[in-house]
């Protein structure tokens, strides 16, 4: 996600850090050769021991070194959430047998190798040069002089599985960093510069020179930060804006996560002060901004990104629910964010009035009106992801005020997403799995409206959504005198429409 808060379109789109240090350098570099250097007992089972060393000199690049069982070919991610060309990031990979021996490896494609003969150990090179975009800051690996990101599913191939009923692959990685370094994964246990996890996919690193941890109780939960020098505002402030956020959002249900965790480090591209950029992982977001020189504006961009970061701790991850339903767990939740935002009095009615004109022209792309919601949610990284969760927003706006004035103001979204939390919450077990995604939400959807061939039309169906119409009902009207769509309240409103307005924040103007 990468956002300006003068947008809330905009502004929704886009190893717990030790107190202690390794004592030298030199004790670094033996833990981290020792890692490589021994297969352990049940290197041949299902685990990985990796090595992964910040090269000297050389910012950008580590230096990856991997046991564990035989494999002849090695894949690693090309491309994530639109990002691509990440396996040209891999340089002399090289693998070797039980006996030391080096095994002859070709090079199939970028990120892509195979040997005749399998290998129990290989190492390689990857450059971590921060993305040239801002937008893609926390969604790939990167490191600077200074800090940088690891996210071990984009750092290690593809972990291959034993056919076994819920079997996974351990990894445990030890870390050699510059000194004066520091490393933090909430998602993994370990210290002394060490993680294991079985979740690759969950699991983010921070490191950096000048890393600090804070930790507070908030909704019955330890909530970490993990940050470092120069913000506008001190750690206690920024702390202050989570656990407003989390407390509203904990009304529709309890947090999932035990150990929730915010990484917040700055853009390491070049960019205006006003931009941001988030991804959020398991239980951790991970959040990178530009540094506005102002403590209150510099909060309310803090507070305005963490809307919507912080909600994916419920939606999606902390549902077992699988799928390509992006279209509610992101879209939905662009809606969602902005009701919280307005309740933490980061913005005012009209403002989410404006968030979603500008939403709605946002959703104007081929994709986004070609597509249902579910179609385009199965191609948002090829066909432009902000038009499907544009799109969706005004969804979520149009389905809320149908439910409310249907219900008179006894039902509303949040009704849907607190039946949700209730009977999907947690992760899959062994004795249960996944449900569909689409399949629970619209079928949600539908149980509450006395019209549920509002959600066929909108979500199912391919449709174009006419904003003036569906709006007239509830006492808004649309303007367009130029490029941008415009919503306004109208003068005159019946009773009912006033409840319901009052209901999303709406506070009529004082008679003059």
């Amino acid at each position: 996600m990468i956002a300006t808060p003068t947008s809330l379109l905009a502004a929704q789109l886009t190893s717990m850090a030790p107190d202690h240090r390794l004592r030298n350098a030199a004790i670094r570099i033996l833990l981290f050769l020792v890692t490589f250097a021994g297969l352990c007992s049940g290197a041949f089972g299902q685990k990985l021991n990796v090595g992964i060393q910040v090269l000297p000199g050389a910012p950008g690049r580590l230096l990856i070194q991997v046991s564990g069982p035989p494999q002849s070919t090695w894949s690693f991610s090309d491309s994530y959430a639109g990002v691509l060309g990440l396996g040209n990031r891999i340089r002399g990979f090289q693998a070797f047998d039980s006996d030391e021996r080096e095994v002859a490896v070709r090079k199939i494609a970028p990120g892509e190798f195979a040997s005749a003969e399998p290998g129990v150990k290989f190492k390689y090179e990857i450059e971590l040069a921060p993305p040239a975009r801002s937008s893609d800051a926390a969604l790939i690996s990167w490191l600077d002089s200074e800090r940088g990101v690891l996210l071990l599913s984009d750092l290690l191939p593809a972990l291959k599985v034993a056919r076994t009923a819920n079997a996974k692959v351990k990894v445990s990685a030890q870390f050699a960093l510059p000194a004066g370094w520091t490393s933090y994964s909430p998602e993994a246990q370990g210290d002394q510069g060490q993680i294991e996890t079985t979740d690759i996919e969950r699991t983010a690193i921070a490191v950096g020179k000048k890393l600090h941890r804070s930790t507070r109780t908030i909704v019955n939960k330890t909530f970490a930060l993990v940050t470092d020098e120069g913000w506008a505002f001190a750690d206690d402030d920024a702390l202050d804006t989570v656990a407003d956020v989390l407390k509203v959002h904990s009304e529709l249900g309890q947090l999932p996560c035990e150990s929730p965790a915010l990484i917040l480090l700055p853009l390491p591209q070049a960019s205006s002060a006003n931009k941001w950029s988030a991804q959020t992982r398991g239980c951790t977001v991970t959040l990178l901004m530009g540094k506005l020189p102002s403590k209150v504006s510099a909060l309310s961009q803090l507070g305005l990104a963490l809307t919507h970061e912080l909600f994916h701790l419920w939606v999606p991850n902390g549902l077992a629910l699988g799928g390509d339903y992006d279209w509610f767990y992101e879209g939905f939740t662009m809606y969602e964010a902005a009701r919280a935002a307005m309740r933490l009095d980061l913005l005012t009615f009209q403002q989410l009035l404006n968030a979603i004109a500008d939403a709605h022209d946002g959703s104007s792309g081929a994709n986004a009106q070609d597509l249902s919601l579910i179609e385009a949610s199965k191609q948002r990284w090829t066909g432009g992801s902000s038009s499907v969760y544009s799109k969706a927003m005004v969804v979520a706006f149009l389905y809320d005020l149908n439910l409310r004035y249907q219900t008179k103001g006894k039902r509303s979204l949040d009704y849907v997403y607190r039946k949700i939390f209730r009977e999907h919450l947690g992760k899959p077990n062994s004795s249960t799995t996944e449900s569909d995604g689409n399949g629970v939400v619209v079928a949600g959807l539908r149980e509450e409206l006395s019209t549920p061939e509002f959600v066929d039309h909108f979500v199912i169906a391919r449709s174009v959504i006419d904003l003036s119409k569906e709006l007239v009902p509830f006492g808004l009207h649309v303007e367009k005198p130029a490029l941008r769509t415009h919503i306004y309240v109208n003068e005159q409103l019946t009773g009912r429409q006033r409840d319901l307005l009052r209901q999303l924040g709406y506070n009529e103007p004082r008679p003059r």
